[in-house]
């Protein structure tokens, strides 16, 4: 009896070090993934498209910024997107990671950001600001954004043709 508890447990032993491995990795590769979808988002802006933007999030995707009303799922995200920018040329997102924390199947991350944008006037117009960004990992291993709040920084002048 003895005898078969020691294969026994070197075999539990090994599933669960190979558990643990892929769980590690899955993690580790997070940062990629996320940072790929962050490029999207900067794509979506500066191309001014939409689409692409509101295919970032998740069917369950909320958005919330105090000076909105909350939006929720992709087809609002790109509607919002749309109106926001039609009166807008040269749009620029640039982001600023501060942290993040990365489970298997999401993440969370907070961080700064700078929208640089040319008014209907013509005027260069940036706004600074603070962000919390919620994702989740898809089937597929990618990650949509499920959740994003944003707020103005109020320590930086906003919109002063910089």
């Amino acid at each position: 009896m003895r005898t078969l508890r020691i294969p026994a447990i070197l075999m539990l032993g090994a599933v669960w070090s190979g558990c643990a491995s892929r769980a590690a990795s899955s993690v580790g590769d997070a940062g990629g993934g996320l940072d790929s979808l962050n490029a999207r988002l900067v794509n979506a802006y500066r191309a001014r498209d939409p689409q692409a933007y509101g295919a970032l999030y998740t069917d369950s995707a909320v958005f919330e910024w105090p000076a909105f009303n909350t939006v929720r799922g992709p087809k609002a995200l790109a509607d919002m997107a749309r109106s926001n920018w039609a009166d807008e040329r040269n749009v620029d997102l640039k982001l600023a990671v501060a942290n993040r924390r990365i489970a298997p199947d999401q993440a969370t991350e907070f961080g700064a950001f700078q929208q640089a944008w040319t008014d209907s006037a013509g005027v260069r117009r940036t706004e600074f600001g603070r962000y919390v960004t919620s994702f989740v990992r898809q089937k597929d291993g990618g990650w949509k954004m499920d959740r994003f709040f944003g707020f103005e920084d109020s320590t930086r002048e906003v919109g002063r043709g910089r």
